[in-house]
């Protein structure tokens, strides 16, 4: 991630009196970009979110109506779904703060700067310490929002901000001052318009295809997994190695389990037929000193860990750790399984070539090497969805770190064995490579990569995606400073 902050070196008393006398190095920093036009230039229509009262959020029952918070902005794609408080339909009703499509959301304090673009309608009001604007030009709303995407809007408010306490908060009209450097030449504005379009492409396609996976799955474990639910008896206790947390004895995790032992397929224990072993201590006790960055550099470790992890199956980014040691890779064809802080969370990776972890993941090799990559495949998608209806909530360490340890990969978890041809369908979806596009060009391009995007899986989106956001950074990077820009080097088959 680019940094496009600098410090001043020397200042005099003038520049201290323009900055209300103070004295602070953190107040002298700045951005140097030329040719700009402040974001409240390019908005049709602006509003920010207002504070709700917790006695108006329902907690015991679903609505249609939500309170949208940062937890929703979790991906460039505001999701509905991964977070914010159910409301009533009549405070909704009485809200100026609807969410609309086609909307952009930043975030003004947690996250600052964070943006999420809004793809649907929805019942939706907007909390506190959020705006959301409106562009109505498809390329200045596409346009606007890169600079977000990297880092560059992030550094300008907090330049705005204050320096001190624990959250920098930004104010209504810090991010509508916002300055964004215009290209003299507007194929450049088209380029990154079009390349932020096939990112958010690509993100709506992540969630389609994990939604496909979920429904394939839940089908086939309601339609052939007959259930009862019974209250706990003194054996089935004794079973759970006298465990007494309500969450195993509860009527989710039975109905979980239950569909799971009764599947008219079968199941096996995840441990009969996976090596189950962490990832490498990386402490400075273990492997000496490390150095961490947030960029690629050369001889330096790709680390992906818990914290990359999301919901959707996927890596948000990748870091990168240097060390004169020779450490242990990820192996190929392995399944990693998020152990601690975010249970569940699940990827399969095929080979990630010079990539480590650490000790907090589960590393799942199978027992057996001439295992199908797409029995492998299903047995991380299986995982993936225990969390995505609570299983590992349920079953995990209340106390002692929390967490899922060996002892819960032993006796709880259970995958059950679908049709072979039905976890070659759930597999395809998230592994599914096909030729990238050649012939490229800025007419085209947007409408060959939907029409790509629709076709291969997870896994080629979130590596295509993670490499199209550092095109992006480049390229805003280049705009900023004012170099000249070549797109052929961006509209080609992406890498």
């Amino acid at each position: 991630m680019s940094n496009y902050t600098h410090k001043t070196n020397s200042f005099n008393s003038s520049m201290v009196i323009n900055r209300d006398f103070t004295f602070a190095p953190s107040d002298f920093r700045y951005i140097e970009s030329n040719n700009t036009v402040r974001i409240r230039n390019f908005i049709d229509d602006e509003n920010v979110g207002e504070q709700i009262d917790t006695k108006f959020y329902i907690t015991q029952t679903k609505t249609p109506f939500k309170l949208i918070t940062i937890q929703n902005m979790s991906s460039l794609i505001l999701d509905k779904n991964s977070g914010g408080e159910f409301i009533l339909k009549n405070i909704y009703s009485k809200s100026t703060k609807k969410i609309k499509k086609d909307y952009l959301l930043f975030s003004r304090n947690a996250s600052l700067g964070k943006v999420s673009y809004v793809t649907e309608d929805s019942y939706m009001i907007l909390n506190g310490g959020i705006s959301m604007i409106y562009i109505e030009d498809e390329l200045n709303r596409y346009y606007v929002m890169a600079f977000f995407i990297s880092n560059y809007g992030k550094e300008q408010l907090e330049l705005k901000t204050s320096s001190g306490g624990t959250q920098q908060n930004a104010k209504r009209d810090d991010l509508l001052d916002i300055e964004i450097p215009i290209p003299k030449n507007e194929k450049i504005r088209n380029l990154v318009s079009l390349i932020v379009q096939n990112i958010i492409d690509k993100e709506k396609q992540i969630k389609i295809k994990n939604e496909i996976i979920n429904s394939i799955i839940e089908k086939e474990l309601v339609m052939h997994s007959p259930i009862s639910i019974k209250m706990p008896k003194s054996n089935e206790i004794l079973e759970n190695n006298f465990r007494f947390d309500g969450g195993i004895y509860s009527k989710e995790y039975k109905i979980i389990k239950g569909s799971i032992e009764l599947y008219k397929g079968g199941y096996f224990n995840l441990l009969d037929r996976y090596n189950a072993n962490r990832g490498q201590n990386l402490q400075v006790s273990n492997i000496g000193i490390s150095i961490y960055s947030n960029e690629k550099k050369n001889n330096f470790y790709r680390l992906i860990t818990n914290v990359e992890l999301t919901d959707d199956r996927t890596i948000s980014t990748f870091r990168y750790l240097g060390n004169k040691n020779q450490l242990t890779l990820i192996p190929k064809n392995s399944i990693f399984l998020s152990a601690d802080g975010s249970v569940g969370r699940c990827i399969y990776i095929q080979d990630l070539g010079k990539t480590i972890t650490n000790i907090h993941p589960w590393i799942l090799i199978s027992k057996d090497e001439e295992t199908p990559v797409f029995e492998n495949i299903f047995t991380a998608m299986f995982l993936g969805y225990l969390k995505t209806v609570g299983y590992y909530e349920k079953i995990k360490d209340k106390s002692n770190g929390g967490g899922i340890k060996l002892s819960h990969l032993e006796n709880w978890i259970k995958i059950p064995d679908f049709p072979k041809e039905l976890k070659k369908e759930i597999a395809f979806n998230y592994y599914n490579d096909v030729e990238k596009n050649k012939e490229l060009s800025i007419e085209n391009y947007l409408e060959k990569e939907k029409k790509r995007n629709n076709i291969i899986g997870i896994w080629q989106l979130n590596i295509e995606l993670l490499n199209l956001k550092e095109q992006l950074e480049q390229l805003v990077n280049d705009i900023v400073y004012d170099r000249e820009i070549q797109i052929s080097n961006y509209i080609k088959t992406i890498d």
